[in-house]
């Protein structure tokens, strides 16, 4: 669960008309967009994460583990 915001929580002010890089999209398999909406459909129903409409992200993709399951790599 989200806890409440307070007055040490990180956050990253941006210089008044900044605007965020551009980088390469990545697009990801079938498998791997399914693996990755169930992902964050989980994460969200349990409160770990709230949606977003901000204009950052993280590249994300998977590796495939030797059991041949994917594996979530995250690259901030």
């Amino acid at each position: 669960m989200l806890l409440e915001c307070k007055k040490w929580d990180h956050a990253i002010e941006l210089l008044p008309d900044s605007m965020p890089s551009s980088y390469k999209v990545y697009l990801l398999a079938p498998r791997e967009q399914d693996k990755l909406n169930t992902f964050l459909q989980e994460i969200l129903n349990s409160s770990c994460i709230c949606p977003s409409k901000s204009p950052m992200a993280s590249l994300v993709f998977f590796i495939k583990k030797k059991d041949g399951s994917l594996q979530l790599v995250q690259n901030y």
